[in-house]
């Protein structure tokens, strides 16, 4: 699916590899949303076309009003439900929805007459089937670049403080790291 529009819900870790992922190979144009500012001015800073708070603005409109003709695939990267319901409202005839985020129900809910309509194509993804190897010969290759990723650099005796930040998404962490 070369030159794709590429919607990303969720511009965490998983998301961020995603956008990387996408612009490395198929990416035209990216549009990633997320909840926390800090995450969208990284993805931006990272090659995002364009960025989106779901809490402040209508996400759909906002890149409908860029893409009238929708867009070619949409990664669910956040594990909520509005976002499947936000990806099948942003695909194009055809497209395909790609679920990646770790919900915290057991049951994903479609509207089956927007999913039928579109002919919309559903695939789940398991994070790390058979891909570290791949992943880790791209980065060092220098085909993709995660540094940015590493938000935060914590010592082993921050440890309690590196996950109550990571917990609880204090000051725009993406990734904390403990150096031992």
């Amino acid at each position: 699916m070369k030159n794709a529009k590429v919607g990303i819900l969720g511009s965490g870790p998983i998301g961020i590899s995603v956008l990387l992922s996408s612009l490395h190979f198929v990416a035209k144009k990216v549009y990633m949303t997320d909840k926390i500012d800090e995450r969208l001015s990284l993805a931006s800073e990272m090659g995002a076309r364009w960025t989106g708070n779901p809490d402040k603005e209508d996400i759909v409109k906002e890149i409908l009003g860029r893409e009238t003709q929708h867009i070619d695939v949409v990664f669910e990267c956040c594990g909520h439900q509005e976002a499947v319901d936000q990806a099948i409202h942003l695909l194009k005839p055809g497209g395909k929805l790609v679920i990646i985020g770790i919900p915290i129900f057991s049951k994903w809910g479609f509207d089956v007459d927007d999913l039928s309509r579109k002919e919309i194509c559903v695939q789940n993804v398991r994070r790390q089937n058979m891909a570290l190897e791949s992943t880790l010969k791209l980065i060092s290759d220098s085909g993709i670049k995660p540094d940015k990723m590493q938000t935060h650099i914590f010592k082993f005796k921050q440890i309690k403080e590196a996950f109550e930040t990571v917990a609880r998404y204090k000051d725009g962490v993406m990734k904390a790291m403990i150096h031992f």
